[in-house]
């Protein structure tokens, strides 16, 4: 692997990956495609922390606009998360082809809340239509925490869910489950 085209969806998962990569590619370019993320100003936020981290640490930052793709992916439909990582390293897979890399990866693959498998098996599928570029598989959940806190540490900003609504949604249902079942678990010890 020479020229490395890595997908990224935020900053904090960039920074727990990047290091790993930039020692084993001799260019990473990252990609910053993400048209699954509402509504538009955690977009914002997201790309903004995103480009600031990379301006910073010299990291060549290339933005693919969010353009109607992510109207393709059913929000209600069971293999959203699947059709969505299709989406995100379909485009990567393609802006490394075009720009003659011979791989691409992504940042997904840190977050233990991703499909690990279903990300790889998304990777896998899209290369196939690319000849002289390869997917990278990787498994970066033993950095995940590191990232987090390490982010936090530098105030830099770390989103708590994946991007789109539905999934924003699903967070903060289990959350009102956590909580309540954390309520009467203390109300239990009374």
């Amino acid at each position: 692997m020479k020229l490395l085209a890595l997908h990224t969806c935020c900053a904090p998962c960039l920074m727990g990956v990047y290091d790993v990569l930039a020692e084993e590619a001799e260019r990473v370019a990252v990609i910053f495609y993400n048209p699954n993320i509402e509504p538009m100003d955690e977009y914002l936020k997201r790309r903004d922390t995103c480009f600031d981290y990379a301006r910073e640490k010299d990291i060549d930052f290339i933005e693919i606009a969010p353009d109607n793709d992510w109207e393709q992916v059913d929000a209600n439909d069971e293999q959203r998360c699947f059709s969505c990582y299709l989406l995100r390293l379909g485009r990567t897979a393609q802006w490394a082809a075009s720009n003659s890399y011979d791989s691409f990866a992504t940042t997904l693959s840190i977050s233990p809340w991703q499909n690990l498998e279903a990300i790889n098996r998304a990777g896998t599928h899209i290369a196939q239509s690319y000849p002289d570029v390869s997917f990278a598989q990787y498994d970066f959940r033993n950095y995940y925490r590191e990232a987090q806190n390490k982010a936090r540490d530098l105030g830099i900003y770390r989103q708590n869910y994946c991007g789109c609504l539905r999934g924003r949604a699903e967070v903060q249902e289990q959350r009102k489950r956590c909580k309540k079942a954390s309520a009467s678990r203390n109300s239990d010890t009374k």
